[in-house]
């Protein structure tokens, strides 16, 4: 009785480790999920696609996906009525960085705003000398410029002249050699030449972005169903330990080597 006991669980343990998830991308960043997922779960079968938030949420409703990734968070009442619970697993801060000798310590959202607008163009209106603002912004496709332009600027375009940079050393040099640099640049890519400025007075630390009380941050969260019968299946069994391990504080290096800060504390 005590082997046949044993002979159940391991084929129940299996029978989990080979439930398929399904998860819906609704933030275009497919190509990083996956390389995510198969970092943390490589024998696990996950097919991902790509999905417009109300499309993928009348999926997950109906158990034909697993998870949602969204970078919106749904309020309790939300989830209540939707029947869903959400996770938080990853953030995408904004940090804006000046020469380590520039006097400025803080800038308000709306003067780094009027910066980004071309409204202004030297340091003088920002409690400056009178030169001219040198803004050099890391690339599209790096960490921190989703924010920027999503929770910043408000799906704005950068109307200011700017010097685009491939990656954080680019930013590191010219930070170390002007002192009228203000470069815009993601957390996992700060460099050490520079100094990260206070957004309205917080400062971008790590402790104050995960707390929420910096502003300029992207947060990615998880949906999953909240529905009983979905939750009897081995597939929400196999999402729970998927979200797990998303959360894990062994997943730190995972998340970051995407670029992202993770949750894990």
């Amino acid at each position: 009785m005590k082997t046949l006991l044993v002979f159940c669980i391991l084929i129940f343990i299996q029978s989990l480790s080979l439930a398929k998830l399904i998860i819906a991308d609704t933030i275009g960043q497919e190509k990083i999920v996956r390389n995510l997922a198969f970092a943390l779960t490589p024998e696990r079968n996950i097919e991902i696609k790509s999905a417009k938030l109300a499309d993928a949420l009348r999926e997950l409703r109906q158990g034909k996906i697993n998870l949602i990734l969204s970078s919106y968070k749904l309020e309790s009442k939300q989830r209540k009525q939707l029947k869903i619970n959400c996770y938080r697993y990853a953030l995408e801060p904004l940090i804006f960085v000046v020469n380590s000798s520039t006097k400025i310590n803080n800038l308000s959202k709306k003067k780094l705003q009027e910066v980004l607008s071309g409204e202004i163009i030297t340091w003088r209106p920002l409690g400056g000398e009178a030169y001219s603002i040198n803004l050099g912004i890391v690339k599209d496709d790096q960490p921190g410029i989703g924010t920027l332009h999503k929770k910043f600027l408000k799906k704005s375009a950068i109307k200011a002249k700017y010097l685009e940079i491939t990656n954080a050393r680019g930013i590191s040099v010219l930070a170390s050699m002007k002192k009228g640099f203000l470069g815009v640049c993601g957390f996992t890519n700060l460099p050490l030449a520079a100094k990260p400025l206070s957004v309205d007075g917080v400062a971008p630390t790590t402790a104050n972005i995960r707390a929420g009380n910096y502003k300029a941050v992207t947060e990615y969260w998880v949906w999953i169903s909240d529905n009983k019968e979905h939750k009897k299946t081995l597939e929400y069994k196999a999402t729970l330990e998927f979200i797990q391990l998303l959360r894990d504080k062994k997943t730190i290096k995972f998340i970051e080597r995407c670029g992202f800060l993770s949750n894990a504390q």
